[in-house]
């Protein structure tokens, strides 16, 4: 009895070794959060008429030696005409990371890969929401769950 004790304990060790020594790849192991907004970021609500947009800073994020980013976030629309843009300014001038437009690019869950410009630079989000069919019901644009990943 005393035997199967330590075989028991022995063999416990050895798998506990070498479950350790050989971690299974992740294929996100070059993928680095840069940037986490938990929650909801923002709603916005109008009707056909409506055209509006809102501003919001993110923060710097430094994309320095990321050959590309990704984006991950929970956003839906109903407005055809809504978009949802990440943007660095160059000069007084908006330059777009990533645009989403219309209700195909905002409801997909799937994520965006996009060319990760190589600066540390503060980043905008910009929310329009803007409907060109007219139904008399209210129109939405929700945005949550934000991460920025760069890719190496």
């Amino acid at each position: 009895m005393k035997y199967i004790m330590y075989i028991l304990i022995i063999s416990g060790m050895i798998w506990a070794e070498s479950c350790s020594k050989s971690p299974v790849e992740n294929p996100a192991t070059s993928n680095y959060l840069l940037y986490q907004k938990p929650g909801l970021i923002d709603s916005i609500t109008g009707t056909c008429s409506t055209y509006l947009i809102r501003n919001f800073t993110l923060d710097t994020i430094n994309f320095n030696g990321y050959s590309k980013g990704i984006l991950e976030r929970n956003s839906y629309t109903d407005g055809d005409l809504s978009e949802i843009a990440i943007y660095y300014l160059n000069a007084d001038t908006a330059v777009n990371v990533i645009k989403l437009e219309g209700k195909e690019q905002i409801n997909s869950q799937s994520i965006i890969e996009f060319t990760a410009p190589e600066r540390k630079e503060t980043y905008y989000l910009r929310m329009k929401l803007y409907s060109s069919v007219c139904t008399g019901q209210y129109f939405y644009l929700k945005l949550r769950n934000l991460k920025i990943y760069g890719v190496r």
